[in-house]
C-alpha cells in the first residue's frame, strides 16, 4: 500500500470535572488526512482549511512520533482536510493527529496498538499546548467517552454514553492560534486541598453516573469545573450567564467546551431546542457571537479509508 487515509471527529475535553484525564468525541465534523509514502525520506505536509503547512502543522509532530515509535524511516506527504472549527474548544489539533497516526498505521500496516496511536497522536498535540496532553486525541481516535492516564496514555477506558443525551455546542470565532497555550497558562499552580477533594467527588460521580445511566448525576459533575473553570470562565464574555441560562432553561450541566471558546451544554434531547434558543438569545444579547448547535456523542471515534 503506497496511499492510505483516515478521519478523525472533534471532540470536548474535560467534560467539567476531569480536566486533562477525559473528552468525547462529537458528531459534528471530522478533519480527513491522505498519506502517500514517497521515495527520499523526509515528512512534508499541505493543508487546507486555513491551517499551517509543513512542521508546523500536528500531522508533522504525529506522524514523526509514530515513525520513531514503530522504528521507521519512510518518506512521507500529508495532505490534511480540515472539517473540525479551529481554535473552538473542539479538539481540532487532536482531530489532525488522530486522523494522521489512524492513516499512517494503515499506510504502514505495522499494527500499533490504540495505546501507541495515542501517545504519538499527543505529540502532535504538543504544538498547539506546548507539552503533551492525550484527552482530545484518545477521544477522537477511539470515539464515546474516554477516560485516559494523563501520565501514561497506554492506560484508558472508553466508555458508553447514554442514548437519551443531547449536546448543544455554543460555537464561537476562533481563538487565535495558539489559544490552547494561553489558556493553560492562565491555570493555577496550586489548588486548596477542599477543591481537590470537590473534584475527587465529581469525577467519581461522573463516572458511576455513566454506568448507572444517572443523567442528573452526570450533569452535575459536567457543571464542577472547579478551579479550571474559575480561572478560564472570566476570561469568556457571558460565560458565567450563560451558565445560569442554560441551567434554567432544562440544561442538566454546562461548561467551557475544552479550554474554550465554544461552550457545551448536555441535556436530554427534549430539552436541546430550549437551551439552544435560551442561551443563544443571551449571549447575542450582550453582543456575543454564537452558532448553537444540537449533537450527540459520536461513539465510532477515527476511521481509515
Amino acid at each position: 500500500m503506497h496511499r492510505a487515509a483516515a478521519s478523525a471527529p472533534g471532540s470536548v475535553a474535560n467534560l467539567g470535572c476531569l480536566f486533562d484525564a477525559a473528552a468525547a468525541a462529537v458528531n459534528l465534523a471530522r478533519d480527513v488526512v491522505t498519506i502517500k509514502e514517497v521515495a527520499g525520506g523526509g515528512i512534508r505536509v499541505r493543508a487546507r482549511g486555513g491551517v499551517p503547512e509543513g512542521r508546523e502543522n500536528v500531522a508533522y509532530a504525529a506522524a514523526r512520533a509514530l515513525l520513531e515509535l514503530v522504528e521507521c524511516s519512510a518518506g512521507l506527504e500529508i495532505l490534511v482536510e480540515k472539517g473540525v472549527p479551529v481554535g473552538a474548544g473542539l479538539g481540532s489539533s487532536g482531530a489532525t493527529a488522530a486522523a494522521t497516526v489512524v492513516a499512517l498505521n494503515e499506510l504502514l500496516g505495522v499494527s500499533a496498538t490504540t495505546g501507541e496511536l495515542i501517545v504519538a497522536a499527543g505529540e502532535g498535540e504538543a504544538l498547539a499546548a506546548g507539552s503533551p496532553h492525550y484527552d482530545n486525541v484518545a477521544a477522537s481516535i477511539v470515539g464515546g467517552v474516554v477516560l485516559v492516564n494523563p501520565e501514561d496514555p497506554r492506560d484508558f477506558l472508553k466508555l458508553e454514553p447514554p442514548r437519551d443525551l443531547a449536546l448543544v455546542l455554543f460555537l464561537r470565532e476562533r481563538g487565535g492560534k495558539r489559544k490552547t497555550m494561553e489558556m493553560r497558562r492562565v491555570l493555577p499552580s496550586q489548588v486548596p486541598l477542599e477543591a481537590v477533594a470537590k473534584q475527587a467527588w465529581a469525577a467519581a460521580r461522573f463516572v458511576a453516573s455513566l454506568f448507572l445511566g444517572d443523567l442528573r448525576g452526570l450533569g452535575y459533575a459536567f457543571c464542577e469545573g472547579g478551579p479550571v473553570e474559575q480561572a478560564r470562565g472570566p476570561l469568556l464574555p457571558g460565560y458565567w450567564e450563560a451558565k445560569r441560562e442554560a441551567l434554567e432553561a432544562g440544561a442538566l450541566g454546562f461548561n467551557l467546551s475544552g479550554a474554550g471558546p465554544s461552550l457545551i451544554a448536555v441535556c436530554k434531547p427534549e430539552d436541546a431546542v430550549e437551551v439552544a434558543r435560551a442561551v443563544g438569545n443571551l449571549l447575542r444579547r450582550i453582543g456575543v457571537a454564537v452558532d448553537p448547535v444540537i449533537t450527540t456523542v459520536d461513539a465510532v471515534g477515527a476511521i481509515a479509508h
